[in-house]
Formats: C-alpha cells, structure tokens, sequence
C-alpha cells in the first residue's frame, strides 16, 4: 500500500511538471509570435496611428470593378521615396496573409503598391469571396515599427448591378370612396352671388 501511494504521488508530481512546462513553453511561443508580428522596419510608426477601409466593412458586397478608399489617421501620406517622418503611403493586399513585416513588401497581383501616394484605387475582382488587408509602408516599401496595418475584411464580389426597387403603384379608390367624394363637391359649390341679387337660385322658377 505504502508502495503504491509513493508510485502515484511520484506520477502526480512527473504530470504536473509536464503541464507546467506545456504552459510555459506556449506562453513563450505566444509572446514570440505577438513580438514578431509586431516588429517592423527602421522606420518608426507615430503613436496611436491607424489604418483601415474608408467604405466598405467586412462582410460588404461590391461589384467586380470598384473603387476601394483609404483612411488613415495619426500619420501622412507620402509617395515612396519621400523621406519625410512620420508619414507613408498605402499597400493593398489582396487574397494573401501578411508578408514578413521587416522587409520590403512585395510587388504583385496580391500586393498592390500605391507608391504615388493615392488614397483611393480602381481595382477589378473575380465574382466571389475575397479578402482585402490595407499595410501602410515608409519609403522603400517596408512596414514601419510597429506595423501599421487594418484588420483583414471579407468581401463578396458579384458581378450583378443592384437591384432596382420596384415602381410604386397607384390604388384605386373603391366605389364609396369616390360617390362620398363627389357628394363632398357637391356640398362645397358655391354659386354666384348676382344670381341671389337678382332671385335667382338653384331650384327656384319663376312664372
């Protein structure tokens, strides 16, 4: 007895070693990935700026040719090249997870680069589900530090126009409607007041 309950507590302690160790090693790889995703390039990011979709949310129908706006708050915008603090100009991915934040973002049908410093673009997509991902970049193309980037929406691309509402029809007055109408006509004709002067009215005749 005395045997067993040494084996148990000696199999209690190995298990509760291998969990602690399963929990530090997870956190270790957390906080790894979060500083990862988190470092950029040499050019610093100003504090509290943010990057996101003027227009559109997540979840929004567009058409398969249509015009996407960037916002940006807390920094400028400048074309690439321009080495000017705390400013950028924007990339848009399309379809693509994020490239690795501390070099050169690429060039391609997945990562558009609005080097000239536009603030809105023209872009053509294939009916269906797409995601699209705004990442600002300094200029030589790399995410600054911390990155700026938007959340990544879901877009469904169709390439049907809107529908159009339906015109509004005119209901026909029923039949009590109109003789109460008339009869409100009726009772609200006024007739010519020389007719009075003279005796004359509707309905009286004289011999």
């Amino acid at each position: 007895m005395f045997v067993c309950d040494k084996v148990g507590d000696k199999s209690f302690k190995l298990l509760n070693s291998v969990a602690t160790l399963l929990i530090v090693g997870a956190a270790t790889c957390g906080l790894a990935f979060a500083q990862e995703r988190r470092t950029g390039g040499p050019t610093p990011a100003a504090e509290g700026a943010e990057v996101y979709f003027a227009e559109i949310k997540d979840g929004a129908t567009i058409r398969t040719k249509s015009i996407i706006r960037f916002g940006l708050r807390g920094m400028g915008v400048a074309p690439a090249g321009a080495d000017r603090p705390n400013s950028g100009h924007h990339h848009l991915l399309i379809d693509t997870e994020l490239p690795p934040l501390d070099q050169p973002i690429p060039n391609d049908f997945n990562h558009l680069h609005f080097g000239t410093g536009q603030t809105e673009a023209e872009i053509t997509l294939k009916p269906g589900t797409h995601t699209l991902q705004l990442l600002l970049g300094d200029k030589d193309h790399i995410p600054h530090n911390p990155p700026v980037m938007s959340t990544r929406i879901r877009v469904v691309v169709t390439d049907k126009p809107p529908a159009e509402a339906a015109p509004a029809t005119r209901k026909r007055p029923s039949a009590q409607t109109r003789k109460t109408a008339r009869q409100g006509v009726q009772q609200r004709r006024v007739y010519p007041s020389y007719l009075y002067y003279r005796g004359y009215y509707p309905g009286y005749r004289r011999y």
